[in-house]
């Protein structure tokens, strides 16, 4: 049934059965944790402090139900001391108090005793045995002594340990109140009355501690835990009192609410250092979740996760600050390219390194091509008895070979075959 109500966000129930029962339930709402703050319980029957809801009076669920027997009415007071006072051997259930169905029992004997006293005093004979009739005959036969019995008992105008007893016409009960209960931390309260003339009446002003009306007279319980930079002690804490020994984010956010809101405050440290998690086996809260639940403390101002499970207990604020994970990466500032801006993939000493690779292997290119006897050539070839001779490798066409290796790009110098190539493959290697 809690598994429907729960699927359905139900959380007023109306119990309408005996303090057995009622009982019995209200064991299974605490094991399956419905006892908490947030949820709402009428016992419609008419003796709401015949039952023992001490368990469930902690929890912080709102349980209100009716009791038609005041106590602190003289004739219940009086009948109950000599209740109290019989022997329970002979008199069950004589140690505790009366239940209602027993007083509505009681009353109903007296209502009867009231009635044949009245015939009495008329002289009517009320023993006085009818015909025989059949009881299947139809119509009804009515016994002769039936509406004289009716009579007298709608006459009838008593007070009993109920109340006021009287009918109408229709023998219904009428002129009577029953007392309005609900369960607090100290035990069942009465918190007002109804009746059919004035219908429900509230004699205690207090039955809605969570109206904002009067807040400013009320000082707010604020739980929260030590958990830095929300909430610090401070390094000399001892030197002050109540609020001003904390610090932090927290303990300024609760200062500027209670500010705008024109309310009182006093911050509380979690005894046990919990952020509020349920047992498994007991189902009770611990942390500041339990504080909030079981009516400890009014608010919680905490770095404080919202859960699905927290939900169902307690109600959280909108939330306005998140945390998580990120990769924070610098960006790019947006220059203009210069003229050496192809130089920056390479570091300084790289280039350097480079150009004094490129001026020591143009020279040394320079060099062998002046003693390699393949690099001179006839610039006349007509006259092969000329003495005149050139090399293409001067100076200055070794490095613009060099520059055109390096370029990759098409030259029209050219080494000859076997003149230079095992030269410097030689030397190459032999550095290397």
């Amino acid at each position: 049934m809690f598994q429907d109500l729960e699927i359905r966000k139900e959380r007023r129930v109306i119990l309408d059965c005996e303090q057995d029962k009622v009982k019995d339930i209200m064991d299974q709402v605490i094991t399956i944790g419905r006892h908490v703050k947030g949820y709402h319980y009428i016992i419609a029957n008419l003796g709401f402090v015949d039952g023992d809801l001490s368990k469930i009076q902690y929890g912080g669920a709102n349980v209100s139900g009716f009791q038609i027997v005041d106590f602190e009415e003289p004739l219940v007071s009086k009948f109950d001391q000599r209740w109290e006072a019989l022997e329970e051997k002979e008199y069950p259930g004589a140690d505790s108090r009366i239940r209602y169905t027993s007083a509505l029992t009681y009353d109903a004997v007296q209502v009867m005793t009231e009635a044949f006293r009245t015939l009495t005093k008329q002289r009517i004979d009320f023993s006085r045995r009818g015909n025989n009739g059949d009881c299947l005959a139809n119509p009804a036969v009515p016994w002769s002594q039936g509406m004289e019995i009716e009579r007298a008992l709608k006459q009838v105008r008593v007070d009993g340990l109920t109340g006021n007893i009287q009918f109408d016409q229709y023998g219904k009960r009428v002129n009577y109140s029953v007392n309005v209960m609900e369960l607090k931390n100290t035990g069942p309260v009465k918190i007002g009355y109804w009746n059919e003339v004035d219908k429900m009446v509230v004699t205690k002003l207090d039955i809605f501690p969570n109206d904002t009306n009067g807040m400013e007279n009320k000082t707010v319980i604020v739980t929260t835990i030590l958990e830095a930079p929300y909430v610090m002690l401070k390094k000399n804490a001892e030197l002050f009192l109540d609020n001003d020994r904390y610090e932090g984010y927290c303990v300024d956010l609760a200062a500027e609410i209670a500010k705008h809101c024109g309310i009182r405050y006093q911050l509380r440290i979690v005894g046990d250092g919990k952020y509020g998690a349920r047992d498994a086996e007991t189902k009770i809260w611990n942390g500041m979740v339990g504080e909030l639940v079981y009516g400890k403390a009014d608010i919680a101002v905490a770095p404080l996760t919202i859960t699905l499970v927290r939900e169902e207990v307690i109600d959280f604020s909108k939330p306005f600050m998140t945390l998580g994970i990120s990769i924070l990466y610098r960006k790019p500032n947006g220059t203009n390219p210069g003229v050496f801006s192809f130089l920056n993939p390479l570091s300084p000493d790289i280039w350097m390194y480079i150009l004094l690779a490129y001026l020591g292997v143009s020279c040394v290119l320079f060099v062998i091509a002046r003693f390699s006897p393949y690099e001179w050539y006839n610039p006349h070839p007509c006259n092969p008895d000329s003495d005149v001779v050139e090399n293409n490798f001067t100076l200055l066409n070794s490095f613009w070979f060099g520059v055109g290796a390096l370029m990759q790009q098409g030259r029209r110098l050219c080494l000859p075959p076997f003149s230079t190539h095992p030269t410097i493959f030689l030397g190459v290697q032999t550095c290397s």
